[in-house]
This record gives structure tokens, C-alpha cells and sequence, in this order.
């Protein structure tokens, strides 16, 4: 069966990397991909460039004719990650992919919705608008239990699989791109810091994008107090441990600015521009060598959820600053839900977040229980996708 990957994925490194380990699990099993949107050939494994096309316009709404021409071609849609059947940030957004999966059927496609989280669905319009959304989907792959259970009410459960996020897969990471959590023990920790915006949704039927002024407006308050606690948080670090503090943003630059994560960032470099020890990541890493440097942590802490999940499956500990229950979710899977830190009560005080790194740093298991909890979700993941890949070429 031939395969085309579809979902627009605009600069968010971890959606990037999900897509790019889903695609390489699926060409490692022997399944024809046989066309990707996608805006770089970076983007995706080696030996998928001669086959991407670019998005077009409404959010690839309309493919444009080439894109509509791969799509004929094909005989399945892989979905890939992500978490579009939400609806605190924006009902249109679960009727933009309700009409886009519309489309794709009425071509004669299957679809595959592959490695998705979900969640909230806090109204009966959102429930109901993911109800059609997964009527169009062939099999449903979630990638936590939460997941799971709020969409079993709203499909056919015989359509729905248990899997986990599309980084826990073997492929690309067998050849040791992201494996092993190389960080030397001992010395100068090295710990990496993401933040992310936060406090705009409002369950509105207007995309964030349409009306950043207002949405900005709500978050305002709340993002300058994460700023100042996570300053906070770098400045006890540096004094207990000597830590060296790298700040990494999970947007590519200049892509979607106002989705980018370095202006925070930059605020909290800001409070230590003197300090050679506090410094902002640079350049535009691949997805492969963005990786490679999350290896070479001692600790991540990450607000966006990706930042810690790319640190985990390279071996790294990883506390993540929940702002969502999607958080809670997927760490509970890892077995890792002691080392959750709700990002409110970060804004009460960074004790809790302080001693918790603390006592990673400082005990050598850590980094085995990272290792044992990644292996054993690995090798559940990639038989679930292999499983769901076979279900829907055989349907």
C-alpha cells in the first residue's frame, strides 16, 4: 500500500521529530511512503526528498494540483502526532481537520491517525466535532491512556490502539543518533530549560493566530510570573549545583515567530546577562542534531511537553513543568509521574521543582530508570504501529 504523510507541521521541532521517527518506522517495516508535505528535506528520513511537496494554502486545505496528484496516487494518509483534537485552543481547528479528513475520503483514502494525543475536550461542541473527525479515521493510534479513554466514548473502540508518542520508536534512533544519554557524571551539571506560552486558549472558536493582540493580552500577566519563577529556578541552580543552564527553544526560527518559544527565553537570559554560564541555544539544528545535544544534558526541564520527551528517549532525566493533563498522561505511561512539577505550583514557589532536580542529580539511577522506562515503551510502540499499519492495509 502506498503511504502520504499530509499533516502541516510549520517550524515545531517536536511534531518534526514525531513525524520523523513515525516515517522511519514505517519505511524500516517495508510500507511505501510515497510522498510527504513537508517545507524541508531535513524534515524527513533520508530517501523521502524526491517526494515532498509544499503546503498549500488554508493550512493545506488545498494540496495545490501536485499535491492533489500525490494524494490520488496514494492509497492511505498516516496522520502523523501532534494533538489536533483539542478544543481549548480553537474549535475551527477541529473543523478544519474534520473537512480536511472529508476530503481525503471522498478521494478514496484511508487514514491512519497515527500517534495523536487528545485532549481537552471540555465542550459538547468540541466532543461532538471530534466525533466526525474520527468517523473518517480507518484506525485511531493514541499515544497515552488518557488519550485513550476520552476518545473510546466517541468511536468505535474496535478502531481505537494504545501507543505511545512517535519519538518511542527504534527507527531513526537504532543507529545511535539519539541513544545512551552520554552526559559525563560528575563535574559541572549541564541542565537544558524550555519554556513555552501559555494562559491564552480560551475555548474560542478564533484560532490564536487571528487574534494574537487579545490572546496575548490573557497571557500577559501569568507568562511575565512563569519568567520571573523559572529566572528563580536558574538562579538556585547556579548556586547550588554550579550548573551550566542551556535554554532551547522547540520552534526553528523564523517560522512561526509568534509561535516561537526564544522570546521567553530571552527574557530569562535577560536576568543573567553577565553570566557566560546561563546562555541561549542557537543556531537551526536538524531534528537529528538537536538530539544529539539534548544527549549531552545532565537534566532537562521543559514546559513544552516535546522537550522532555526528545531528552527522555535520548536517556536524559526530564522534568516537565505540566500545564496540561496531556503531561500527566504520558509521563504516568513512562512511570515517571513523580517527576511532574505542575507549572502553577512552579509560579508558588520553586522549592518543589529545586529539590526534585536536586535528587535526579544527584542519584546515578536516574539515568537507568529513564533508560528502563524508554526500552520497554519502544518496544510496545513500534508493535502498535506496525499493528495499526497492517489493520488499515488490510481493511
Amino acid at each position: 500500500m502506498s503511504w502520504i504523510s499530509a499533516r502541516l507541521i510549520r517550524g515545531n521541532r517536536g511534531d518534526i521529530a514525531s513525524r520523523y521517527s513515525i516515517l522511519s518506522h514505517v519505511i524500516e517495516q517495508g510500507s511505501l511512503v510515497s510522498a510527504v508535505f513537508a517545507e524541508n528535506a531535513l524534515h524527513v528520513p533520508s530517501g523521502q526528498s524526491g517526494t515532498l511537496h509544499p503546503y498549500g494554502p488554508l493550512y493545506n486545505f488545498w494540496p495545490g494540483w501536485k499535491g492533489l496528484q500525490a494524494l490520488r496516487k496514494a492509497r492511505a494518509v498516516i496522520w502523523t502526532g501532534g494533538l489536533d483534537l483539542q478544543d481549548d485552543s480553537s474549535l475551527i481547528k477541529l473543523v478544519h481537520t474534520w473537512f480536511v479528513f472529508l476530503s481525503y475520503r471522498l478521494l478514496g483514502l484511508k487514514i491512519l491517525l497515527a500517534n495523536q494525543g487528545a485532549g481537552p475536550l471540555t465542550t459538547s461542541a468540541g466532543r461532538w466535532l471530534a466525533k466526525q473527525v474520527l468517523r473518517q479515521v480507518s484506525v485511531a493510534l493514541v499515544r497515552d491512556k488518557g488519550s485513550y479513554d476520552l476518545l473510546r466514548p466517541l468511536m468505535d473502540e474496535r478502531r481505537l490502539m494504545l501507543g505511545a508518542d512517535g519519538i518511542f520508536l527504534a527507527e531513526p534512533w537504532r543507529s545511535g543518533a539519539m541513544e545512551g544519554g552520554s552526559a559525563p557524571r560528575g563535574g559541572q551539571p549541564v541542565i537544558g530549560l524550555n519554556l513555552r506560552m501559555w494562559f491564552h486558549f480560551s475555548n474560542s472558536w478564533v484560532p490564536y493566530q487571528f487574534a494574537r493582540r487579545r490572546y496575548n493580552e490573557r497571557a500577559r500577566e501569568p507568562m511575565a510570573r512563569v519568567v520571573a519563577a523559572a529566572s528563580a529556578a536558574v538562579a538556585a541552580l547556579r548556586e547550588r549545583h554550579d550548573a551550566r543552564i542551556m535554554l532551547f527553544s522547540m520552534y526553528e526560527p523564523d517560522v512561526e515567530n509568534w509561535e516561537d518559544d526564544r522570546w521567553l527565553l530571552e527574557q530569562v537570559k535577560a536576568n543573567f546577562a553577565s553570566d557566560d554560564n546561563v546562555q541561549l541555544a542557537g543556531g537551526n539544528p536538524t531534528i537529528v542534531e538537536l538530539c544529539r545535544e539534548f544527549s549531552e544534558l545532565d537534566l532537562m526541564i521543559g514546559m513544552r511537553l516535546h522537550s522532555t520527551l526528545l531528552a527522555l528517549r535520548a536517556g536524559v532525566p526530564a522534568i516537565h513543568l505540566a500545564y496540561t493533563l496531556k503531561g500527566h498522561d504520558i509521563y504516568a505511561d513512562l512511570g515517571l509521574s513523580d517527576w511532574v512539577v505542575p507549572v502553577e505550583g512552579l509560579l508558588e514557589g520553586q522549592q518543589e521543582l529545586i529539590a526534585l532536580a536536586s535528587r535526579i542529580l544527584s542519584d546515578p539511577a536516574s539515568s537507568l530508570r529513564v533508560r528502563d522506562a524508554v526500552a520497554r515503551i519502544v518496544d510496545a510502540n513500534g508493535a502498535a504501529l506496525t499493528a495499526a499499519l497492517r489493520r488499515v492495509e488490510q481493511s
